[in-house]
């Protein structure tokens, strides 16, 4: 941790408010009270505190525009995640400025970096699987006082706010579903682990264990894009004893793994049950509908966007760092049902 950071802490401590109230103080906001303010600049003074160029750029005035960072577009959860975060931006009276940070997050701290410079007014960072690749610009500027909150899984993330969907929730009730149908085998077409505690796979594997059918590692399959969803599927079907259900990572995963199946002559869910996560449109497009786990991008943006206003317009400026998190529900659609007799999976043509 960086000076700066430090002593920015020490002034909270001892002057007994948050780190954005010190901040604001240094920064002569009139978002603090001036007996309140008084007391810490004192207190700054004595204790030999220089003020950060981040903390004077507190005092420019407010652009009423708030800065967006998501990895990508072609994702379609994000072109939908941004639309619900500009539509609520602008009834909070702010326009939006999306920067994309790759699918990587390779320019992650480049976007946090131009955000700043721009003068928004705050900045919404959704990250990937990489984490918080900004973690040190995010924290300057949360110990600066500027608005910042971060959606996704972040480890160590107490001193600044988080909005997080518990995805593991999620995965489990998509786990208890298939089980409840009476699946047995089943696979899993996912990415690897990386939200921690809120991972979808960790509790859709972890809610097979507890109901006595562990995911065996055959059914385990780590797909990164279309093409690894379709090579994985192939596999799949091509196994002695195939799965009779299948969990996609993602509802776009799952329309892949329907042309996949029915181009092998399958039928979904008769031979084999697909389900998704997410509940993107096409989830009811697809045909059967897709059954899989969702309603949460909403509540995740409103709360995404309404704790960074609250922070810009200094609502309780003693609230300390939140975190926030969402969770989703299942959706049972017609690509779920029981499962039938690997017989007639064997009969079918199978995938090249």
């Amino acid at each position: 941790m960086n000076e700066e950071v430090i002593t920015l802490e020490y002034l909270a401590r001892k002057a007994g408010v948050s780190h954005s109230t010190v901040s604001r103080a240094l920064a002569d906001s009139p978002l603090v009270n001036a007996e309140t303010k008084a007391r810490i600049q004192k207190l700054a003074l004595e204790s030999g505190f220089e003020l950060n160029q981040v903390a004077r750029n507190l005092k420019v005035r407010a652009t009423k525009m708030i800065g967006l960072v998501v990895p990508e577009v072609s994702n379609p959860f994000y072109p939908e995640l941004v639309q619900q975060v500009a539509d609520q931006a602008r009834n909070a009276g702010f326009t939006l400025q999306l920067q994309l940070s790759g699918r990587n997050q390779e320019l992650e701290s480049a976007c946090v970096g131009s955000l700043s410079g721009s003068r928004a007014d705050g900045i919404l960072i959704v990250t990937g699987e990489h984490g918080l690749v900004a973690r040190s610009q995010v924290n300057t500027l949360v110990a600066a006082g500027k608005p910042v909150v971060v959606m996704g899984w972040v480890e160590d993330a107490d001193h600044f706010d988080l909005v997080a969907g518990d995805d593991a929730a999620g995965g489990r009730s998509l786990a208890a579903h298939l089980v409840a149908l009476g699946h047995v085998r089943i696979a899993v077409l996912g990415k690897a682990a990386h939200r921690g505690a809120f991972d979808r796979m960790v509790g859709f594997r972890e809610e097979l264990a507890v109901r006595g059918f562990p995911l065996h590692p055959e059914l385990n399959i780590v797909v990164e894009n279309e093409n690894d969803v379709r090579s994985g599927v192939a596999k799949l079907l091509g196994l002695s004893a195939p799965p009779t259900a299948i969990f996609a990572y993602q509802d776009s995963l799952a329309a892949t793994v329907y042309r996949q199946v029915q181009q092998s002559g399958l039928s979904i869910p008769d031979d084999i049950s697909v389900v998704g996560f997410d509940n993107l449109d096409l989830a009811t497009y697809l045909s059967p509908r897709l059954t899989t786990v969702g309603t949460h991008i909403t509540p995740l943006c409103s709360a995404f966007v309404s704790l960074l206003v609250r922070r810009i317009q200094g609502i309780d400026p003693e609230l300390p760092p939140q975190t926030i998190v969402i969770t989703p529900k299942i959706i049972v659609r017609e690509s779920s049902n029981s499962p039938r007799s690997h017989a007639l999976l064997r009969s079918k043509p199978r995938a090249s």
